[in-house]
């Protein structure tokens, strides 16, 4: 099975939602989802949220202004008056933990499997996995076995599904920005098997490495709202990452993918192809907010 094929199985086997909503700390934003190619106005909605509206924490509930939210969901609702109630919720990037672990040995058990994740994500959270909830997809990364795995908080995944819970609507799957980009980058068929995807916002920066067509690496950091110094700090987190990957895997990626939400995307993407010495291709060149919404549908 491709690597495509895993991430679709594993982060869109449920049906088909009929919208799509991302809450993050700074906006909030939905997509009606559907079987045309071509976007209207009338398709999504972008809204920005004044700050410490939505907290951003793993394990401590993020929503400070439930009713506010509500209320953005029902307006949204009427506006794409879809067929069915089933929605895909995509959480602030920092509310959750995205690892790679390599595994010990190929021939786990799914029990030892599930025994060899719990343990890791105590060592990794230091806190009791009663409170979290956590999914998983195993990956063969050249000779090795790894597993992808992510968590977040039960009180966390709770608040959100109740704010759509009050008006009628069932999220059948909640994810985070970073792996609806991955989602959207590898259904897009790029053939480069060893890639770098940066995936910066106003509040996060995540780079998820791709070697040999499967995950290698994930690092996810906070960002504060755009400025020079978040900037910079892409700009030397995508460097820190490529001489990593250059030391441990001996080999360096081909290409780099930056999904990119701060202004000036164009200043960026010079500056990386600069500082790497890679060619660096945008996901999506324009309303960049809409790639997490479309890797999700």
């Amino acid at each position: 099975m491709s690597l495509g094929e895993r991430i679709r199985r594993y982060f869109l086997e449920q049906p088909r939602p009929s919208a799509v909503f991302q809450i993050a700390p700074s906006y909030f934003s939905a997509l009606k989802t559907g079987p045309g190619d071509q976007l209207t106005a009338d398709d999504y909605v972008y809204h920005p949220l004044n700050s410490g509206l939505v907290e951003a924490r793993l394990l401590q509930k993020n929503i400070v202004q439930p009713g506010l939210l509500q209320e953005l969901v029902k307006k949204t609702w009427r506006k794409f008056r879809p067929r069915g109630h089933s929605v895909t919720v995509i959480l602030p990037e920092m509310s959750a933990r995205a690892f790679i672990f390599p595994l010990e040995s190929a021939s786990l058990t799914p029990a030892e499997l599930v025994r060899f994740i719990e343990w890791k994500l105590e060592h990794h959270l230091s806190h009791p996995l009663d409170g979290v909830r956590y999914s998983y997809q195993t990956f063969n990364s050249g000779r090795e076995r790894k597993v992808l795995v992510v968590c977040l908080g039960e009180e966390v995944a709770a608040e959100y599904e109740e704010i759509f819970a009050e008006n009628r609507l069932h999220p059948g799957k909640l994810t985070i920005p970073s792996l609806s980009v991955l989602s959207l980058v590898v259904r897009a068929g790029h053939p480069a098997g060893d890639y770098l995807l940066v995936d910066a916002d106003l509040d996060y920066l995540s780079l998820v490495a791709v070697l040999d067509g499967s995950p290698y690496l994930y690092r996810q950091k906070q960002l504060w709202p755009d400025n020079e110094a978040s900037r910079a700090s892409i700009l030397k987190e995508a460097e820190n990452t490529i001489h990593f990957i250059e030391d441990k895997a001996r080999k360096k990626p081909s290409l780099v993918f930056l999904r990119s939400n701060p202004e000036n995307p164009v200043w960026l993407m010079a500056e990386m192809e600069k500082l790497l010495g890679l060619k660096v291709e945008e996901v999506m060149g324009e309303r960049q907010f809409l790639a997490p919404l479309l890797g999700s549908q």
